[in-house]
């Protein structure tokens, strides 16, 4: 197994800097080199976001984010970039179901799509936060996660066809059913945690962020109390430091990591 972080789309906020300590931001990816295929987590803002970016991403969203829109930075392109085919990808693992996450599914119509019970409900149910055009193509769900052994207290799931060492774990709070995707990384002998829009920024979890960061994370939350919970345990693994922790969006890395 191979882990490759990539991303795939950066984002300029205006006034950015002034609270998050940043310039720019970025739509974290992974994608993980199986045997046989290759298994992306999330997969960013896609080719068709680039095309038509209002339809797909929303005129008031693209203004408030400031997206590149470089088509290089697609998973598609990254994949390629690679040197691997991006054919090969046959699974992704979505964090959760929102535009800066799920915009290159698209890209790949023929890979099954993972995500909780509750994250697929709110998008057939075009919940809040669902961008209908990006779901038009058609998406091919694999069969729900199935409950499996719970990790540091969290429900957990494994995915269907995918192995065990790949899993889902819940992270409440950003949104319905929005979850972490666990790696267990046997090259570096260590565990890996997406842990997607649990939290934004590296100074959530040594509990310094400043209110304009907390302000933040507030205003894009589901569920306050769940989310406050979720942070309090990625607070906890940070300080122990046994498993590498990776954020969506957070250009700096939230714990030591290995870049690709």
């Amino acid at each position: 197994m191979r882990i490759h972080e990539l991303n795939c789309g950066t984002l300029h906020v205006p006034g950015g800097a002034a609270v998050f300590g940043s310039s720019h931001f970025v739509c974290r990816c992974l994608l993980i080199e199986l045997e046989d295929r290759l298994v992306a987590v999330d997969t960013g803002i896609g080719l068709r976001d680039v095309e038509s970016p209002g339809p797909r991403l929303g005129e008031e969203w693209v203004a408030q984010v400031g997206p590149v829109l470089d088509p290089g930075e697609t998973l598609f392109a990254r994949v390629g970039s690679l040197g691997l085919d991006p054919r090969d990808v046959s699974d992704v693992v979505l964090t959760h179901h929102h535009r800066d996450h799920a915009g290159g599914l698209a890209d790949f119509p023929w890979a099954r799509v993972h995500a909780t019970r509750a994250c697929r409900a709110a998008v057939e149910a075009g919940g809040e936060g669902v961008m209908p055009a990006q779901w038009a193509h058609g998406v091919r769900w694999a069969p729900a996660p199935v409950p499996a052994a719970p990790w540091r207290g969290q429900t957990s799931w494994i995915l269907d066809g995918l192995p065990a060492s790949l899993r889902l774990v819940a992270l409440a709070g950003h949104s319905p059913g929005h979850a972490g995707v666990l790696v267990e990384d046997v090259l570096r002998g260590r565990e890996l945690l997406h842990v997607g829009d649990a939290v934004h920024h590296g100074a959530q979890l040594t509990r310094t962020a400043p209110p304009a960061v907390e302000a933040f994370a507030a205003s894009a939350q589901h569920d306050e109390a769940a989310r406050l919970r979720t942070q309090r345990l990625l607070a906890e693994l940070a300080d122990e430091g046994s498993v590498r922790l990776v954020n969506s969006h957070d250009p700096v890395p939230l714990t030591g990591r290995d870049r690709t």
